[in-house]
């Protein structure tokens, strides 16, 4: 199951998280990622992942993690960082021709990782996000939510020059507990 909320953050919310990607980029805040069959090499997607002791996030990234956890009321769930990322966030900026092969994420500890993602920046064409093998409708803005360490998920490939952005907030979370924000959201 896969939570989506419309239209979460406004497009100047969008634009400052990008303008810090832009500027993470030219400082190497984000840099190779990985892809199937290769080691943290790969350049068509550069991700924080691994390279959170060479920058901090601005406050603004916090008050985006601060209002979903508000929204979801998951406050007391500690954040994830299972597979890198600061303080439970990661971000990526994949180009034309990269994607997110099909994987599932490793869990937490005993505990699943619950993913709460918002796309600031789409790519011109492809791009598009894959769970469970249902493609999943979302625009620059809208928060998806789901479990990736209980199932497979990919992004099809970039095309154009518009890199996509994607912005990721980890959790620690049982299935019961996300579960129930399903049922009280109410959505699939």
């Amino acid at each position: 199951m896969v939570l989506v909320f419309k239209n979460f953050l406004s497009n100047d919310e969008c634009n400052k998280l990008n303008e810090w990607v832009n500027l993470g980029i030219q400082n190497k805040w984000l840099d190779k990622g990985l892809s199937r069959g290769l080691d943290w090499v790969y350049e068509k997607r550069l991700t924080t992942r691994p390279y959170a002791e060479r920058f901090n996030y601005l406050p603004n990234v916090y008050d985006v993690q601060n209002k979903i956890s508000k929204l979801l009321d998951i406050v007391d769930l500690p954040k994830s960082v299972t597979g890198g990322g600061k303080n439970g966030i990661v971000v990526s900026c994949t180009y034309d021709g990269g994607n997110v092969y099909a994987h599932t994420d490793p869990k937490d500890g005993d505990l699943e990782v619950l993913r709460c993602n918002v796309m600031t920046r789409a790519a011109d064409d492809g791009g598009k996000l894959y769970v469970g093998g249902n493609k999943i409708d979302i625009k620059v803005g809208d928060l998806h939510c789901y479990l990736p360490s209980t199932v497979e998920h990919y992004v099809t490939e970039v095309k154009g020059k518009t890199s996509r952005v994607l912005w990721m907030f980890g959790y620690q979370c049982s299935i019961k507990r996300f579960n129930q924000l399903c049922q009280r959201h109410q959505q699939t």
